[in-house]
């Protein structure tokens, strides 16, 4: 077993925090600590690094899930960068790649996470 090992990150008005193991049972709670910390830092902006993952089932999907809510209560938003292809797979195969925002890399997310705020500022049309 390969333990979930989150490194924070703030980068200008985004937290990254980068997942490195598996993202199962064991960590759910882990991960739900470290986007709460982040939100309540001030931090509504929140990217999930996800190329270290080698692992993800569906205690890990639900950790997924529990941090997108988490980021939409606080009226932020989360994005998964770096997705590996075993968990694009099961994001695929769960439909969720259509509930979350996945970029290929923590600067698209971030770029995606800024657009979305100035749309956000800018109101409706």
């Amino acid at each position: 077993m390969n333990r979930l090992v989150i490194t924070p990150a703030v980068v200008g008005r985004d937290a990254v925090l980068a997942l490195a193991g598996e993202l199962d049972m064991g960590s759910e709670t882990l991960l739900a600590r470290a986007v709460r910390e982040q939100i309540e830092a001030g931090c509504r902006r929140i990217v999930l690094d996800c190329v270290g993952i080698s692992f993800c089932d569906s205690r890990g999907f639900s950790a997924l899930l529990e941090a997108r809510q988490q980021a939409r209560e606080a009226k932020g938003a989360l994005v998964l960068a770096a997705v590996p292809e075993q968990l694009q797979y099961v994001l695929t195969l769960l439909g969720a790649d259509n509930i979350f925002t996945i970029a290929s890399t923590v600067e698209q997310a971030r770029l995606l996470l800024a657009a979305s705020a100035a749309d956000n500022e800018s109101g409706p049309a």
